[in-house]
């Protein structure tokens, strides 16, 4: 599945704010426009509100297939929910920069109320330049907190919510000495970050070690990690895919001992191969799934084809757009307070909250590694605290 792993490297792309003045008022209060009577786009609904919807339908790679399922799972919401109570007007960014504000610029001529997406971070920085001056609040689904602020908030998972997750529930069970594999990226920056803050505010001990996706230096990471292997209680890979799976090859070539250590892992793992025997009674934190299995069986039923969080956030995107409007009204709908509500929501993907910085902050379950699968460790939580963070 996507998953978290593909929303990270796809998302979290290098992010450019073009054309955002360091003045402008972040704390616009955004209300509702007036639609004029013609669109650009592919329109769907029929509902007073207008919301404009910016995905790269037409960009290279697996772009374009995420787009699709983001356009999927937001008109299943549309029709779950409120055709009567919004309209949705489908934007190609083709995953530019410059035609992400050009979208944003027609969406709001248009009298969008609120833009969700794009997915690019740089689309993200680009757009925003446009719906931030307009009063308009935009629901992104990029990962890179650098482009979030009030009024531009993203949907998405972020790294620093997953290895909060993760690193909190290690630590819970007692573990204190990590050992942390991280790539050389933004992302293992990000990890890293929120690791050491966990870790020594609970007096414990992280050791980092910095790796290129290449075999090399995944050999050269496992060495150092060998020479002190005997003080860690855990070890932390985030990164999905093949990675877990290749680090823990290296260890088994160079005769390296890991029995009795917790193998911690991320959202990322739903792209794992988890029959490895190395990974049995491995943990890693993970999207709720209770409420997107229903919804997966649905989706595949008319689209043919499994969905990944992708499709997931493409519902709750318009799903809360929805509720936004007919529990506070179309005037208030997108305004800040209305959109950082500190109950949260319930999504797709499990509860959720947008936090006045832009960020979501969400809900996440803790899966084990048992039989080849990842079971059902410690559930998602189901309400957030009524204070915000």
């Amino acid at each position: 599945m996507f998953v978290l792993a593909g929303l990270l490297a796809l998302a979290a792309c290098q992010s450019t704010n073009l054309g955002v003045d360091s003045r402008t008022d972040l704390n616009t209060q955004p209300g509702t426009a007036t639609p004029t009577a013609s669109a650009s786009g592919e329109i769907v609904g029929n509902g007073p509100v207008r919301v404009a919807l910016l995905l790269p339908r037409t960009a290279p790679g697996n772009a374009a297939a995420v787009a699709n399922e983001l356009r999927n799972g937001a008109l299943m919401a549309l029709t779950d929910f409120g055709r009567d109570t919004i309209q949705i007007v489908i934007k190609d960014t083709a995953g530019q920069a410059a035609t992400a504000q050009a979208t944003a610029t027609e969406a709001m001529s248009e009298g969008s109320s609120a833009v969700l997406g794009p997915v690019f971070s740089a689309d993200v920085g680009a757009a925003s330049a446009i719906t931030l001056p307009a009063g308009r609040t935009m629901i992104a689904f990029s990962t890179d907190s650098t482009v979030a602020r009030r009024g531009v908030y993203l949907l998405s998972f972020t790294p620093q919510d997953d290895t909060r997750r993760a690193v909190s529930f290690a630590l819970s069970q007692g573990r204190r000495s990590f050992a942390a594999f991280l790539p050389n990226n933004s992302e293992g920056t990000l990890r890293e970050a929120v690791f050491r803050q966990l870790v020594g505010a609970a007096g414990g001990n992280v050791q980092v070690i910095k790796y290129d996706r290449s075999a090399p230096s995944i050999e050269q990471a496992v060495d150092r990690v060998a020479g002190f292997i005997a003080s860690v209680d855990t070890i932390y890979i985030p990164e999905g895919n093949e990675m877990p799976n290749a680090i823990l090859q290296e260890f088994r070539k160079k005769g390296v001992d890991i029995v009795g250590k917790l193998i911690l892992g991320s959202g990322s793992w739903e792209t794992v191969k988890l029959s490895d025997p190395m990974l049995d009674g491995a943990v890693y934190p993970g999207r709720e799934l209770t409420n997107f299995a229903p919804f997966a069986q649905r989706y595949e039923a008319e689209h043919g084809a499994r969905p990944g969080v992708w499709a997931g956030m493409g519902y709750d995107a318009v799903t809360l757009a929805i509720k936004l409007v007919q529990q506070n009204g179309p005037e208030a709908a997108f305004r800040p307070e209305s959109v950082e509500n500190p109950r949260g929501f319930a999504g797709i993907n499990g509860i959720f909250r947008l936090r006045s910085d832009g960020i979501a902050e969400r809900g996440l379950a803790i899966y084990q590694v048992a039989n080849g699968e990842g079971q059902l460790l410690s559930p998602a939580p189901t309400t957030f605290a009524r204070s915000g963070s």
